[in-house]
């Protein structure tokens, strides 16, 4: 977990990555902090942008509802929004659209 970000931050952050870790045992890549405050831009009502990054392919709303609790238990308890986001990992690698070069650029691997 990179130390950069804030303490109450970092807090979040581990524990999204715990359980993230808890539902994709096997199939979890990677996850990926992105956006503002992944670029150190953000301000005080700036969402966590995360990726989660799959090894091979889903179905993304099975993935949503996978992850619905989890993200909702988490924005409530920290009072923040968490926007999470999934790709299988070759489409990370091999996409060359503007906003998959950004998160390759600017993103923080938890």
């Amino acid at each position: 977990m990179p130390t950069l970000l804030n303490p109450q931050l970092q807090i979040i952050l581990e524990e999204l990555s715990r359980e993230v870790k808890r539902i994709y045992p096997e199939t979890l890549s990677d996850i990926i902090l992105y956006g503002s405050v992944a670029r150190g831009e953000a301000q005080s009502d700036s969402d966590l942008d995360i990726l989660i990054v799959l090894k091979q392919a889903f179905d993304y709303s099975e993935e949503l509802e996978k992850t619905s609790q989890l993200i909702a238990d988490l924005s409530l308890k920290y009072n923040t929004l968490i926007s999470r986001s999934f790709i299988e990992q070759q489409r990370l690698i091999s996409e060359k659209s503007p906003f998959i070069r950004n998160i390759r650029k600017d993103g923080i691997v938890l």
